[in-house]
């Protein structure tokens, strides 16, 4: 059985002067590089198994871990 696929974890906080739940995540963080919008902070983990912990991404978006041989 192969191992589970480890996947890094990014949380960032992003202040705008707007209401973000009106854009999509992505435009924040563009407007965050851009300099419309500031990122103040952010952290990152590594998540072992992230289909178990945390509630991850659907594993169709990155892909199960190959079976091993």
């Amino acid at each position: 059985m192969a191992a589970p696929r480890q996947l890094w974890k990014t949380e960032i906080v992003v202040w705008t002067d707007y209401d973000p739940q009106k854009v999509r995540l992505e435009r924040l963080v563009q407007e965050g590089v851009s300099g419309m919008a500031y990122i103040s902070k952010g952290h990152s983990e590594l998540v072992a198994d992230p289909y178990v912990q945390d509630n991850g991404p659907p594993e169709d978006f990155f892909g199960l871990p190959e079976e091993s041989n």
